[in-house]
């Protein structure tokens, strides 16, 4: 009988090295995205502490909480600033990508003009979190700890968000009833139900504001292709508590108070808002908190 058949013997089972690959302690240490870090790698500009060149960003590095590992970029030693998030207006035509290999504009080289020496923080490592496609234009928040802000646009939350939508033609009655109010064209495509109700209309389009909890890739696009409306425009005026007013496409605010804690981000900070029916006006000079407001900001739409 071999070895391994003996009957009554242990696999010995040996503990798990503490630590994370090279993009993970990037992220986690608040230095950078991990597509910073690929990119980082990828032009030979980051290195293990003692100066060796990190040639892979699955590469393993062992560290524990207080012992950290160290990584330098251009020779210099990273650290990672305080958390910050902002708010910022994206203009339409900007991707929200940190590079694209056709030179269109981004949104990293949008907000490049708000150097550190404006903000205090280095707006390079500021991340999206979430999406807004090319298109359309509005409320994004931005940070460079984005990866904690994500669990925000879990499903789950129900998460509310509100737009402006421009459709063409202007929207017929029957089309309102049936494919918007009861919710026809939601089913059809699996959505759950969206809250709508009508802005202004000419000939012809129609503007509406769109609330959303769940944002599905495209899902107001989607919604009105379904009912055979183009949208022409579609901006996003709200993002959980974060109602966009007088910022101009391109202006940028500091929102990091609402989300922090003794230093740290603290999202219920931000969901105990939303419950409360809190209203954050990001305006161009700063923001306004209106608390307990239910009259128009995110979350609050209701069907006319």
């Amino acid at each position: 009988m071999s070895r391994k058949s003996k009957p009554g013997r242990k696999k010995r089972v040996f503990p798990p090295m503490a630590g994370h690959t090279v993009d993970r302690w990037i992220s986690k240490l608040g230095l950078g995205t991990r597509g910073m870090a690929r990119e980082w790698v990828q032009d030979g500009r980051l290195a293990l502490g003692d100066g060796r060149p990190v040639q892979n960003v699955d590469q393993f590095v062992g560290g524990t909480p207080g012992c950290e590992p160290v990584f330098r970029l251009d020779g210099k030693i990273l650290s990672a600033d305080p958390p910050a998030v902002f708010a910022f207006n994206k203009p339409r035509g900007v991707l929200v990508t940190r590079t694209d290999p056709g030179g269109r504009e981004t949104i990293c080289e949008s907000i490049g003009r708000f150097s550190e020496p404006r903000t205090g923080i280095d707006m390079s490592r500021m991340m999206p979190v979430g999406r807004l496609d090319q298109a359309s234009s509005g409320l994004i928040l931005l940070s460079n700890r984005s990866s904690e802000l994500s669990a925000l646009l879990n499903p789950s939350l129900d998460f509310p968000r509100e737009y402006r939508v421009q459709v063409r033609p202007s929207l017929k009655k029957s089309d309102w009833e049936t494919g918007l109010s009861d919710g026809k064209w939601s089913r059809d495509l699996g959505f759950k139900p969206v809250d709508v109700r009508y802005e202004k209309e000419n000939l012809r389009t129609t503007w509406l504001r769109v609330g959303l909890k769940e944002g599905k890739n495209r899902e107001i696009r989607r919604l009105f292709e379904r009912g055979g409306y183009e949208v022409l425009h579609l901006i996003r005026v709200g993002f959980g508590p974060f109602c966009l007013k007088d910022l101009p496409p391109g202006g940028i605010v500091d929102v990091s108070s609402f989300f922090l804690c003794k230093g740290k981000i603290v999202l219920d900070i931000i969901l105990d808002m939303i419950r409360s029916g809190d209203i954050i006006e990001v305006k161009e000079n700063g923001v306004v908190v209106s608390p307990g407001n239910s009259g128009g900001g995110a979350g609050d739409l209701r069907k006319s």
